[in-house]
Formats: structure tokens, sequence, C-alpha cells
């Protein structure tokens, strides 16, 4: 434990003492806005406390024991703060009619509506039903970031989402990554049925618990996106990722061309920008951008699907593909001049780099334009110019009519997106149809999806210009307005670019720079996954043993504690497990009959056997892949 984790526990600590003091006073004097604050920063503090490791130290020095000498004396502050605070959120009150009477009622609702631990930036309050906005204006004014409102009165205050359905709450809380919220406070009006109430908390929790443990994405291609990822391996070994780039296009113009229907209207205009700029392109964007006469330095492809009817009839042998580690493994297989690799979706990419010892994360907002977005910035790309990036209809259309899915109208689409679709990957759920800002004025036909991908570049341009630095041009043209980002028409912006840049040259330098070890590290990192699955699938079926002979009590318990543990660094093995470890251990704490929590465990033992059987020989495929390449271990 460090000194400085020592110091800001002592701080926090002597913050929440001096706030449970304030609270106190606050509660003496009959004071219920000076109270009602003093719980607000409260909640605050303990939440910053709740981020911190316990400051017990293994050694402890001369500084550390400075730093504690004072401890004990804080802590027992902070605990009175604690019970100070409990009981004033223990009071009665009056009912939610009364308190939304009068603007004091409505902050005491709030208040009373938090638990005792808040994050104001990334926890989430629902409020349900008509009548709550002014809670929303109330807490929207304390610091609160994310508040959907459902089934409200049509009156969205500040940043509150409104959504209409209990289907587009679980949607809108699973787009918001990264920072997941770790905590849900719901309010429902009278009039909202108790029915509707619970299956909204519950889905909304079940949500939250997905977004912790990265399960929204396993969810979503579970064992698609694990085979593709271990078929990538040797593909992934060959080429560099993202990470090799390092600063090398630091100050250098990016422009990332999106397939909105805009985008017809000035793509002949990135005509001759290649060595100006960085012209990045999607495999949706791909076509058009080639139709007029335009060749991209980069294009990013982070689905999961199999998006080869993208690249059918495309020229790519001055392109470098750039696929996010899970992309169909055909995507390796194309003519591109050169490769890079990402990881675009959490964990389930991010395990595979993590062996080489690479920060090849590029953190998105749910979609490509996102991830292509987050990779200029990784980059320290500046300025960052976007067109195409409608996230409306224009005229009616999804897309560029000259895309690979240009015929897309309202839930249609190509054929080759129809083939994609019959060979599996989840269904896209119909949207409702919302409206947003326009980038010339008035309004724009958009959809619920559009619009929290919207929110998502909104609230980016919000930190980036808090920090300051990077330059973000909106050059579409049509579309929507996003707020933060410079609309300009690109012709403005381009006729600046005037400075030379060897994309090419700098991506094949790089190159140059990822040694032999890389393969090596990777090849070590296989190996060690491997013999942790072996151990995973002997522990795992000693304990279906000893639930089949009816053993339970500490040798069943010891079984479930060494597979956790060996799940734990099987990043892979454990998410895709996690539902079932946290129903065994859930079960194991709480009182239930014995039938309960042997059938907890039976499916616990199951599920990680059957995720082994998966993923063992596949990996042991991609090792002997490697080894044929030449690739091998420090052990070989």
């Amino acid at each position: 434990m460090s000194l400085e984790v020592l110091t800001t526990w002592r701080t926090l600590l002597g913050e929440l003492g001096d706030l449970g003091g304030a609270l106190q006073q606050a509660i003496g004097g009959n004071e219920v806005l000076g109270a009602i604050a003093a719980t607000m920063q409260l909640r605050q503090t303990r939440a910053a406390l709740a981020r911190l490791e316990a400051p017990v130290p293994l050694q402890v020095g001369a500084g550390e024991l400075a730093a504690m000498a004072d401890m004990l004396a804080l802590t027992v502050n902070a605990r009175a703060a604690e019970a100070a605070m409990k009981l004033w959120l223990d009071r009665p009150l009056p009912g939610d009619d009364r308190l939304l009477a009068s603007p004091l009622g409505v902050a005491v609702l709030a208040d009373a509506m938090l638990p005792t631990v808040w994050d104001f930036e990334t926890d989430v309050v629902v409020l349900v039903g008509a009548g709550l906005g002014p809670v929303a204006q109330v807490l929207g004014a304390l610091g609160q970031r994310r508040i959907l409102i459902v089934g409200g009165d049509g009156q969205t205050p500040g940043e509150a989402l409104a959504v209409t359905s209990v289907e587009e709450a679980v949607l809108a809380v699973r787009m918001m990554v990264p920072g997941p919220p770790a905590r849900l406070a719901m309010r429902a009006a009278k009039d909202v049925g108790a029915g509707v109430v619970d299956e909204l908390r519950g889905k909304l929790h079940d949500a939250l618990a997905d977004l912790r443990i990265h399960r929204n994405t396993v969810r979503e291609f579970s064992r698609t996106w694990v085979e593709q990822g271990v078929a990538n391996l040797p593909a992934i070994a060959r080429w560099p990722s993202v990470a090799a780039v390092g600063d090398r296009f630091a100050g250098v113009p990016m422009v990332i061309v999106a397939p909105g229907p805009s985008l017809a209207g000035n793509v002949e205009q990135l005509r001759g920008l290649r060595g100006r700029a960085i012209v990045t392109a999607f495999s949706h964007s791909l076509k058009p951008v080639l139709a007029a006469g335009v060749v991209p330095d980069l294009v990013i492809t982070v689905d999961p699907q199999d998006v080869r009817y993208h690249f059918a009839g495309c020229d790519l042998s001055q392109i470098c593909a750039v696929n996010a580690a899970t992309v169909h493994p055909s995507l390796f297989e194309l003519p591109a001049q050169r490769f890079l690799t990402l990881s675009a979706n959490g964990a389930i990419d991010d395990w595979i780099f993590n062996g080489c010892g690479e920060d090849a994360m590029v953190a998105g907002g749910g979609s490509v334009a996102t991830s292509a977005f987050s990779l200029a910035l990784k980059w320290g790309c500046d300025p960052i110019v976007f067109v195409g990036l409608d996230l409306a209809f224009t005229g009616g259309a999804y897309y560029a009519a000259t895309s690979s899915d240009g015929p897309a109208r309202g839930e249609g689409g190509s054929s080759g997106f129809h083939a994609m679709k019959a060979a599996g990957g989840p269904v896209a759920p119909s949207e409702r149809a919302v409206e947003l800002p326009g980038w010339a004025g008035g309004v724009v036909p958009s959809s619920f999806m559009f619009s929290l991908f919207h929110r998502w570049f909104v609230g980016r341009m919000r930190e980036l210009n808090e920090l300051g630095g990077t330059t973000v041009f909106n050059c579409t043209e049509g579309g929507a307005f996003i707020d933060g980002m410079q609309h300009r028409p690109l012709a403005e912006v381009l006729a600046g670019f005037d400075r030379e840049v060897d994309v090419a040259g700098e991506l094949d330098a790089a190159a140059m720079t990822v040694d032999a070890a890389r393969g090596t590290q990777l090849v070590d990192h296989l190996t060690r996954f491997v013999r942790g699955l072996r151990r995973g699938r002997r522990l795992a079926a000693v304990g279906r043993k000893l639930i089949k002979r009816g053993t339970t009590g500490t040798r069943l318990a010891n079984v479930e504690r060494g597979l956790a543990a060996t799940l734990e660094p099987l990043t892979i093995a454990s998410l895709l497990a996690q539902r079932e470890l946290a129903r065994a251990h859930g079960v194991a704490h709480r009182s239930g009959s014995e039938s309960d929590y042997l059938a907890a465990s039976a499916s616990l033992f199951d599920t990680v056997l059957d995720v082994i059987d998966q993923l063992e020989p596949a990996l042991r495929v991609a090792l002997m892949r490697l080894a044929d390449k030449g690739i091998r271990g420090r052990a070989a």
C-alpha cells in the first residue's frame, strides 16, 4: 500500500467527519437544505472511498505510520457521520404528492431516493411515470449525469434521457460505457403499476450486472466472438496492434468517413486528400469512398459478423485494414496492403493483447464511428474531421446510396445484409423514431439507437472541451448537430491541410518496432491459459461428482472457491461463466434449501465444463498453428 493511498484515505475520512458535523448541525438547526447539501456531499465522498483499496499495508515504514497516526480518530468521526446520515434518511416523510407540490419538497424527495453511497458521474437515476421532471431538474443541478425518464410526460429537463418502454430503458443502460453504473436509484409515480416497476427494476439490475462483467457483449455473440478471436490469434501475432503506432500521428489530421446519406454530397471533395491527412473509412463506407475516386489510408472493422460483402469488388492494395481481434477471420485474408489489430470490444478482445503486454484498447460507444473517434484520440490526431456522420435518416435512408447497404430503408436492407443475418447474429430490434437537432438548424428524423450514439459523442466532446487541445470538426453538412463539435463546410476545413503525411511509411516503421518477443509472449500467455483451463476442468469435474454423491459443506465450498480463483485470471472463461459463478456465490451466502444450493452449484460446474470444452481445444489448435509459423514460447 502506497503512502499516497493512505494519505487519500486520511483526507477522505477527514472530509466524512467534517460533513458529518455539518449534517448534525443542520439537523439540530432544522435546516433542511443544509442537511440535504451535506448528505449529497457525503454520498460522493463515500463513493470516492469505495473506489479505493483498503489501507492495510503489508510493510509499514515511517511515512506510512505518520499517515496512519490519526486514522483511528478519523474513522470514529466518519462512523459518526454515517450514523447521522442514517438518522436523517430514516426520518418519516410526507407522501410524494405533498413533496412534489413545493421546490423544497422536491429537493427532499431527490435526497430521499438516493442510497448512502452514490457516484453522480456514473450511477444512474431512473424516474418512472409522469410528474417527476422536477426531481430530474434538482438532481441534474446537483451534477447527476445519468438520468432516465421512463414513460414521462414529454418534458425532459437537462441531460435526462426520455425512453418509452422497458426495452428502451435497458438498451440505454447497456450503452452506458465506458464506466458502467455501479448503482441504480429508482422512483415511480403513484399511478405506475407495481408489476411494471418490478419488471423494470429486475431487468435494469440484470443490465447493470451484465455491464460490470462485460456480459452484454458476451451474451450477444458469446461462442462466435470467442471462436473468432482464437482463430485470429496467428494474424494477431503476425501483425502489429494500434499500440505500435505510438505518437507517430500526433498532430496529424484524421478524416473519419462514416456511411451516412449526406456522404454523397461531399465525398468527392476528399479526392487528393491522401498524403495530407489520414483518411479513415469503415467497411460500410468503403464502397462510396472508392466510387468517388478516394483511396482511404485505413478501413476499420469492429463488427464480429461476416461483413465480407462490404469489401466485394474493392481494391484494397493501397489500404491498411484495421481489424478488431474478434472480426470474422476471413477479414484477415483480404488482399490489403497491411493490417493493424485492436481491442474494440472490451475484455472479449483485450485478454489477447494483455498477453503481449500491449495497450491496444480503443474504447467505443457501441459503433464503429465511436471506435474510430477513440482511435484518433489515442493516436493524438488533431484535428479530427467527420463526414457522413448523419445519425439521422436523410431522405429516409440509413446509408449513402453507394454503400453496401445503400438500399436500406426503415427495417429493410441489402441482399448482403440479409445473407449476413441469415448466417447468425442478433436481430436488430425495431426502434422508435425520434428527432435530433439538425446540422443546419431545425430538427432531423432519427432513431432511438442513433440518439444514444449522439449522446455518446456529445458527452465525449464535453470531456474533450473541458480538457482543451483537440479540435473536432463535423463536416457532414447534413444529419444531426453534435454539440461540442465545430460545424463547418468540408471544403473550408480541408483548405487548411497543407502538411505532407506519409501514412503508409509511418505504419511500416511502426511495424518494424514489433520484435519477435511479442509472438513469444503471446504463446506463453496462451500456454498459461490452457494450463489454467485444464485445472478448471479438473475442479469442475470434482465438484460435479461431489454433488452427484450428495456431498455438500466445506469440501464442496472449497472446490467452488478454488474454481473461482482459477477462472479469475482466465478472463474470457470467467466472463462466459460469470452469471453462474455469481448465482452460486449468492445462493451460498443466503438462507435457502440445500436443493437450491446444489442446483446452483451444478449449473456452475456444467457451465464451466462447457466453456472449457469449447476454449481449451481451440487454444491448443491456435498454439499448433503458431508453432507451424515458427512462433514458440520460452518453454518450447
